[in-house]
């Protein structure tokens, strides 16, 4: 008792210690919080107690609410750290080709992924982007057509056991499997065969470790590392690390003798920079992690370090995005007979007869398919907030956002404006991505894999994997379910999740 007394007590200290130094340290910050619009704040929690005690529901509905009774931009304070939230198209356009906002926010250390793609700090970003960019071009993402394939297959498969049962089962459970299937096949060249209970030890894992992040995030005395080391939450988030990198592990220890050879370049004999693969060696698939430890031995950029960083990243970043993604698909399909119909007839009529095994030709036939995608991830965008620091003043449409300051991007907000979406804006309509529709809009309006310089490197990965799925599925199965739009509530783990779940049951065709 007295020691758990002491340690709040510490805490406590360095809370108001952090809350002086960082408020000596920002005049400019507080000049432009006195400039801008937002909730009320506090000394040492600033306005974190908006968030506390209130379930992830409340937390998401708490953020729309700031957004919608303050202007963009407007700012909140948690704990000594200014945030500027920004939902104008302008705006959001400004700050992701700057150079000045191309650094992630500091609480993306949280994820623990010091040199991925996603987390790395812009400097170590900008060398490992240039180089992993040449590992998502068309030929080799083509290579993994057979890969989506047989998963998808063993997905259909799994799904069996629900057909003709009345009652409602979550679809994701079964998709996550599968996305988790492809891509540790694609990415660490081995065929895990996770559909199973070993894949629901991993998607819980994840679950849980989103979980902890968002706990986290709004406990800003939680902050500091060395203060979280000493939680249980920290024990328990290693946990979670450890069942969902086991699998990226086991594969790096078989590679240990070329791990080694990383750890001591004098023993490589360097390839040169601009050898490339020959035209055959694409019909077979050109595995991340072979293509990782090919950048090893011809650059000297990624350790063994960067190279369990990216894979991690590719895991935990492709995993979830893509099964999020898809499951809202198959819901909003569920929902919308006559839309589920009309992706059928145009899979059935581009296909050619060839439902049994998507070539990737066919991928690019199937533009109504994509229309759904695109308006599912506009509805339910899996990152609905992201966050920028400033490292030098950026100038965006009313203000300054000083140095140091970290820029909230409010995705969800401007993908659902009536500005730009007209009145209908929360209604799923596939035809919004109609191109005499979508010609006209902000290029800054739908941002689902972000935009600007740092974007996201797998989009065109994460839409032909889930468009080889949903041709797998449909050709199986017709979906139903009992839920409707305006029954759909939203928590936000992270990324964006529906809090009803994706509810469906299942016919054969």
């Amino acid at each position: 008792m007295f020691v758990s007394l002491a340690f709040v007590i510490v805490a406590f200290a360095l809370s108001v210690l952090c809350w002086i130094v960082g408020r000596l340290r920002r005049w400019k910050h507080y000049k432009l919080s006195t400039d801008l619009d937002g909730p009320r704040d506090y000394p040492l929690i600033g306005s974190a107690h908006l968030f506390l005690g209130k379930s992830t529901e409340e937390q998401f509905r708490c953020i729309l609410d700031i957004s919608k009774s303050y202007q963009s931009p407007c700012r909140i304070w948690l704990g000594p750290k200014l945030f500027v939230f920004i939902d104008n198209a302008d705006d959001l356009q400004t700050v992701l080709n700057s150079s000045s906002c191309l650094e992630k926010a500091d609480v993306y250390r949280f994820f623990q992924c010091e040199t991925g793609l996603f987390s790395a700090p812009a400097s170590i970003w900008r060398v490992h982007r240039k180089h992993l960019s040449p590992c998502f071009n068309a030929k080799i993402l083509a290579s993994f057509v057979s890969i989506f394939n047989a998963k998808s297959v063993v997905l259909v498969d799994q799904l069996a056991a629900h057909v003709d049962d009345k009652k409602l089962f979550n679809v994701y459970e079964y998709i996550a499997k599968c996305t988790l299937d492809m891509v540790c096949a694609t990415t660490l060249g081995t065929n895990m065969n996770l559909q199973n209970e070993q894949g629901d030890e991993y998607i819980n894992a994840i679950e849980r470790a989103s979980e902890l992040l968002n706990h986290r995030l709004y406990k800003v005395w939680l902050h500091p590392e060395w203060i979280y080391r000493l939680t249980s939450y920290y024990k328990v988030q290693q946990q979670c690390y450890a069942t969902a990198y086991k699998m990226s592990r086991r594969v790096l220890a078989l590679k240990s003798d070329e791990l080694a050879a990383i750890r001591n370049r004098a023993t490589l004999q360097s390839s040169k920079p601009d050898e490339k693969l020959p035209t055959d060696e694409y019909r077979k698939p050109q595995i991340y992690i072979d293509q990782l430890f090919r950048l090893a031995k011809e650059t000297d950029v990624f350790d063994e370090q960067a190279i369990r960083d990216e894979i991690d990243t590719i895991i935990l970043g492709g995993n979830e995005t893509s099964a999020l993604t898809l499951s809202h698909v198959v819901l909003m399909l569920a929902i919308h007979q006559d839309v589920q119909q009309r992706v059928y007839e145009e899979m059935v009529a581009m296909l050619d007869g060839s439902i049994g095994e998507i070539e990737n030709e066919h991928l690019s036939r199937l533009t109504y398919m994509e229309m759904v995608l695109k308006e599912t991830m506009r509805l339910f965008p899996v990152g609905p907030i992201i966050a920028r620091q400033c490292t030098e003043d950026t100038k965006i449409s009313k203000t300054t956002v000083p140095s140091g300051v970290t820029v909230v991007l409010g995705i969800f907000n401007v993908q659902r404006s009536e500005m730009h979406w007209g009145p209908a804006a929360n209604s799923f309509d596939p035809d919004n991505f109609l191109p005499e529709r979508h010609a006209h809009r902000h290029p800054y309006c739908f941002l689902p894999f972000s935009a600007g310089p740092r974007n996201c490197i797998g989009y065109k990965y994460g839409l032909m994997s889930m468009k080889v799925m949903l041709c797998h599925l449909l050709a199986a199965y017709r979906f139903s379910t009992d839920l409707t739009m305006d029954q759909l509530t939203l928590k936000l783990d992270i990324t964006l999740k529906i809090a009803n779940k994706h509810m469906v049951r299942i016919v054969r065709r």
